[in-house]
């Protein structure tokens, strides 16, 4: 006869150690998912990836290093197919944006320290970096004459000469986007400004423009296959324009939902980003017309 109280807490004992590994599980890869998720999203993003990867290795080293992890004998592997990883998807445009991002340059940001305990370096301090930095501008250049400007502007940049060492002028490098700062002081180094504000505009995937399809695969379905093309794009053009008329309302730029399908960080509306696209119009249904009863014609 099978012992019901043994069997109990064996019964116990492995669904404790399965959720004590699926929460480990999750720790780990919850990093992972917020870089991706980061990427995908809209807007320019190009500054903060280079910054993203290495607080996503930090937050791993962290949640792996821990003496109650079982896993921790098997970070320097993970570690290692992460660098892989990262080092087919990185090229030299990641390193000239993460160069251009004036907040990283902050003695305040530089002085808190990193995820996995490490001390954060500025941009400059980064061999890697720099060689990216060094092969991007060369690529930019037209020629021999404006590659070598754009290295002395840009080491105006980062030695913070001229108006970029006003104290004000720093002080905004920490708080205001990226973008702005360049365009309200970029104005001493012309030809980097320039070259700044394009790198820094790009976003890290082509996601944004790949939703109209799915934007697309609502409006002409099945139900509405009589639509020709012309009419269907009409109508996501549309769509897609009326998304982005509302990112001008006060309540997409403050409040509780601010910027709620392009902050990936905002665990206000999980899923955020997908809750527009999936969204049925009823009005776009085609629905029947409703047929008015004959009148009745008086005879006289």
């Amino acid at each position: 006869m099978v012992d019901t109280y043994q069997t109990t807490n064996v019964t116990v004992k492995f669904f404790r150690i399965f959720w004590d590994e699926f929460k480990v599980i999750l720790d780990i890869t919850k990093p992972l998912y917020m870089v991706i998720k980061f990427s995908d999203g809209e807007g320019p993003k190009a500054g903060d990836i280079y910054e993203k990867m290495d607080n996503m290795l930090g937050q791993i080293k962290e949640v792996m290093t821990k003496e109650d992890n079982s896993h921790r004998n098997d970070w320097n592997e993970v570690e290692t197919i992460i660098i892989e990883r990262w080092g087919k998807m990185n090229w030299s445009f990641h390193c000239l944006a993460f160069a251009l991002s004036p907040k990283y340059y902050d003695q305040a940001y530089l002085a808190t320290p990193a995820p996995g305990g490490g001390q954060r370096k500025a941009p400059n301090e980064d061999t890697e970096v720099i060689q990216g930095v060094m092969d991007a501008l060369n690529r930019i250049a037209e020629d021999e004459n404006e590659f070598a400007l754009l290295r002395e502007e840009f080491n105006t940049f980062i030695m913070k000469k001229g108006l970029f060492a006003i104290a004000a002028v720093q002080a905004d490098a920490a708080t205001m986007n990226a973008i702005d700062w360049w365009f309200n002081y970029g104005s001493q180094t012309p030809h980097l400004n320039e070259a700044a504000k394009k790198v820094l505009s790009q976003p890290l995937s082509s996601s944004s423009a790949e939703r109209n399809w799915s934007t697309y695969s609502f409006i002409h379905s099945v139900k509405r296959n009589p639509l020709n093309a012309k009419t269907a794009d009409k109508l996501v053009y549309i769509h897609a324009n009326e998304r982005l008329k509302r990112r001008f309302s006060e309540g997409y730029n403050s409040g509780p939902h601010y910027k709620w399908d392009v902050d990936p960080d905002n665990s206000l509306l999980e899923d955020s980003s997908l809750k527009l696209e999936q969204l049925r119009w009823a009005s776009l249904e085609d629905e029947p017309a409703e047929v008015e009863p004959p009148r009745k014609v008086r005879r006289t």
